[in-house]
């Protein structure tokens, strides 16, 4: 039998050239092989299958790799992959919604569509903040005391057991004549140990911290101590939504077209009359870089050149929208030189409708498989990894839109380290067991959500 060598696919995949105009080494259609630089090719390694949980989704590992989590139903799940185990590690999410992670610090804090809660790196899981109790206020009585006699305006607020403290109640009022203030109906919620009782001067307007005192639903005011000015008016806690990251000192929770966004350093509070951002349309992808932070819409993607909201300049950046659930930060140097010249920098990637989109450190964009690739989708997921030398964008899509006569796509994956792809039929949306390449324990890159069940 006469040997015949097979060409370089050097272009990789191509499903939008006409079949007979299709360029020497790009082919229509490559089933589980890896391309390398070189345009050489071998067979893909076979999967492993480490655990078997019904309807999995929204798997993610940590930046540092310090954590694996995976979802089930309304469950969030540990994974060990020196174990091949999933533990469970809170109960209550909003059944078989995305989830969304990011990690600040040792803290790594998600949302499911409904509430952003906080993983602590014992395990503990809840809502960052304290309480809502800005629409309650204190009841005041004159009370023995020495304050100055006019009128005193008082409010509280709570401190969780961690040193958080929530918004300011809505301020109270009355007049003294002689002695002091007797306060009651101090609220209580989860997790609260102390509050703060402020006061203003007599006849005065600004509130100051008065007193610290433990937990309880009564307090007196019977002197002008005062220090430091309140702040914390009209804040209340952050609330949920489709999206959580950070950037430079804030915690940002994407909300269908609004954007949430925390007080500086303070992840679990929200100013109710300014902290947020509108876009006018369902926003479906919302990744940091250095220089800013990319938004993508269905049917645009934009740049919020800045440091923060009080400097952000939005610039318009392309046509093509970004498909919900596959945006991710990924280290510079998982992609070549020419695709991102500055390897300091991680970069903002995305699945759009002419495939992989890169958003680079400085706030400029490539889509370096616009000319070959073009897919239709709703909703997907993306893994990072590294294998023999291969770097992989693995992405699990699927269509929500498509009837009974149509087929969902969720057999696409592109592999993207110098400008190809290939397509990957045997990623699927079976959600039935978790799958890892082999190799995959070795690295997952920087991966932002994967999905290999269900996306």
């Amino acid at each position: 039998m006469k040997l015949v060598p097979l060409p370089a696919l050097t272009k990789g995949i191509d499903v939008l050239t006409p079949e007979g105009d299709l360029a020497k080494g790009a082919v229509r259609k490559a089933v589980n092989i890896s391309i390398h630089d070189n345009g050489s090719f071998d067979r893909r390694p076979g999967y492993q299958s480490l655990i078997t949980l019904s309807g999995a989704h929204s798997l993610w590992r940590s930046p540092a790799q310090t954590r694996v989590l995976v979802a089930s139903g309304d469950t969030l799940y540990n994974v060990d992959l020196g174990t091949n185990s999933a533990t469970t590690l809170f109960v209550g999410l909003t059944p078989d919604n995305p989830i969304e992670y990011t990690e600040i610090g040792p803290d790594i804090y998600f949302v499911d569509g409904a509430i952003v809660r906080r993983i602590t790196p014992t395990g503990v899981v809840r809502r960052p903040g304290v309480a809502a109790v800005s629409a309650n206020r204190p009841s005041l009585a004159q009370a023995a005391g020495g304050l100055y006699p006019g009128r005193y305006g008082v409010a509280y607020s709570l401190l969780s057991d961690t040193g958080e403290e929530s918004g300011l109640s809505d301020t109270e009022w009355i007049d003294v004549t002689i002695g002091g203030i007797a306060v009651s109906g101090i609220s209580d919620d989860t997790n609260v140990t102390q509050a703060n009782v402020y006061v203003t001067g007599p006849n005065g307007s600004v509130l100051y911290l008065h007193q610290t005192i433990a937990w309880s639903n009564t307090s007196s005011i019977a002197d002008q101590t005062k220090t430091r000015v309140a702040t914390g008016q009209y804040l209340a806690p952050m609330p949920g939504g489709d999206y959580v990251r950070y950037f430079r000192g804030r915690l940002y929770v994407v909300s269908g077209s609004w954007v949430w966004y925390s007080e500086p350093l303070q992840y679990g509070l929200v100013s109710i009359t300014g902290g947020y951002l509108t876009f006018g349309r369902t926003i479906t992808m919302f990744e940091p870089v250095e220089s800013g932070i990319f938004v993508g819409l269905r049917e645009r993607v934009l740049f919020l050149r800045g440091h923060g909201p009080e400097a952000f300049e939005q610039v318009p950046l392309t046509d093509r929208g970004a498909i919900a659930h596959t945006g991710a930060r990924v280290a510079a140097d998982f992609f070549s030189p020419e695709l991102v010249p500055d390897r300091g920098f991680p970069v903002a990637t995305w699945l759009s409708e002419r495939g992989m989109a890169v958003g680079r450190a400085d706030g400029s964009l490539a889509l370096p498989q616009a000319d070959r690739i073009s897919l239709v989708a709703d909703r997907g997921r993306v893994l990072f990894l590294q294998h023999a030398g291969i770097k992989q964008a693995i992405y699990c899509v699927e269509s929500l839109s498509l009837g009974s006569g149509g087929t969902a796509l969720t057999d696409f994956s592109f592999i993207d380290c110098v400008g190809r792809s290939i397509g990957d039929s045997d990623v699927q949306a079976s959600g039935r067991r978790i799958k890892f390449p082999q190799g995959v324990g070795e690295s997952f890159g920087r991966s932002q959500a994967a999905g290999v069940g269900s996306p």
